[in-house]
């Protein structure tokens, strides 16, 4: 199927950016086209795709090296036309973000709000005062911890509290509620922190659990 919009390709919804009448390479997509569009990802409602939280990452990452086939800047490279290898490489750079951004559900979900006009900062901070005692008391448990497998246990405890919230972000996209989407991004991103220290940990390091 192919689905025609300005010079936009959509080939089985996915989309590369050139001209139809041609192939010739164009400029970068357009500002108004999200990652969603670019990796052929997302509801699709009446031949639009919209953006969801559940995705295939089977899917999304044959789609992505499919794209990045097409536009690979070496396919232009001996070609007289500069421009077109210009507008390769910007198009294979995009598409690279496009796909690390939706390829993790943090950032997938920064990049959801984002699209709501809503941000989430690095630095921003829990309303769950019981869920700020609860990371408090992990981290000191990790400080505290002698071995590996004491580690190990908190690891895999944040990898259960990881999958409980992207279920409930899941939900909370469906509902488009963002609100609650915000808050659990939040949560979300504290378990993330507490995960990457446990990978980082070593005995008697000092833990730091960055938010």
């Amino acid at each position: 199927m192919v689905i025609q919009k300005i010079n936009i390709c959509y080939q089985d919804i996915i989309m590369i950016y050139q001209r139809k009448d041609c192939g010739v390479i164009q400029s970068v997509f357009p500002n108004d086209v999200t990652y969603f569009e670019i990796l052929g990802a997302g509801n699709n409602i009446n031949g639009q795709l919209q953006p969801t939280y559940d995705i295939d990452s089977g899917q999304l990452r044959r789609n992505f090296l499919l794209l990045q086939q097409r536009v690979h800047p070496d396919s232009y490279s001996t070609k007289e036309d500069r421009q077109e290898y210009n507008y390769a490489s910007q198009q294979s750079s995009l598409i690279n973000k496009a796909y690390q951004v939706l390829r993790d559900p943090l950032s997938r979900a920064k990049y959801m709000l984002q699209l709501n006009n809503i941000s989430i900062g690095e630095s921003e901070s829990l309303q769950d005062q019981e869920l700020l005692m609860e990371i408090l008391d992990v981290r000191e448990q990790l400080e505290e911890a002698t071995n590996e497998n004491n580690v190990k246990a908190i690891k895999n405890e944040s990898e259960d509290k990881i999958n409980n919230i992207m279920a409930e972000l899941s939900q909370a996209f469906n509902s488009n509620d963002f609100y609650m989407a915000k808050e659990l991004t939040v949560k979300l991103q504290y378990w993330y922190n507490i995960r990457n220290a446990t990978i980082d940990w070593q005995p008697g390091k000092r833990v730091e659990i960055f938010h």
